[in-house]
């Protein structure tokens, strides 16, 4: 009982963070679906293509560094993943699509079939506000140290929920209750978790710009 009773605070807690952020016209390009908790408790339009689905993090981070080339790209459909630890995760739900954007998947979790992916990804495509943008990366999905640090050297905005404790990353945000793991677990499902995140603070008060499609990452993507 004391449990569940320590969840629903630290939930209620995150709610209220997030319906502290004044902004509303904002554009999170996330690597999973916690990057949507935002739009969720606030109920905005979803300004974004990157909900209901995840990144392998390899693929996150070309995608990042490159926005403006993948989004350019048309959306294709696989039937299965280039990554064997998916594969598994792709038979539990329903087999959902998987899209290819040139040389990245994006693993559509949450979609029915292959036309939905396709229409709400351009539809949401089409609303994203190049000059709020917030990049939200987690160190899960194959996310190695090295990928990690490639993030931390992205240009604008950012936020990297982490297990780890990583003082030399500036945009790295420790996540308490998976300490001692090798990655977060769920942040979505159980964003209780997340009540020290200053949500209103990483939005509102953000030193907004539009993110280059070329970087000093590029020739490493």
């Amino acid at each position: 009982m004391l449990k569940k009773l320590h969840k629903w605070i630290h939930k209620t807690a995150v709610v209220h963070h997030i319906r502290g952020i004044t902004c509303r016209d904002f554009s999170i390009i996330a690597s999973n679906c916690t990057g949507t908790l935002p739009y969720r408790f606030l109920k905005m339009p979803y300004l974004t293509p990157t909900v209901n689905l995840f990144f392998h993090a390899p693929c996150y981070i070309k995608f990042a560094s490159r926005l403006e080339h993948y989004l350019a790209q048309e959306l294709e459909f696989v039937s299965s993943s280039r990554y064997p630890q998916a594969h598994d995760t792709h038979a539990k739900f329903n087999s959902y699509p998987i899209g290819l954007l040139g040389d990245i998947e994006i693993h559509f979790m949450h979609y029915k079939n292959e036309d939905e992916a396709r229409e709400k990804w351009n539809r949401r495509k089409a609303r994203i506000n190049r000059e709020k943008l917030i990049f939200a990366f987690t160190d899960r999905d194959l996310c190695t140290p090295e990928l990690m640090q490639q993030f931390d050297n992205l240009p604008g905005h950012k936020i990297l929920l982490t297990a780890h404790i990583c003082p030399w990353l500036k945009s790295a945000v420790h996540v308490p209750a998976y300490r001692g793991q090798t990655e977060m677990g769920d942040g979505y499902s159980n964003f209780d978790t997340l009540s020290h995140v200053d949500y209103r603070t990483l939005i509102d008060d953000a030193p907004f710009n539009s993110a280059p499609d070329s970087n000093p990452l590029s020739s490493l993507v």
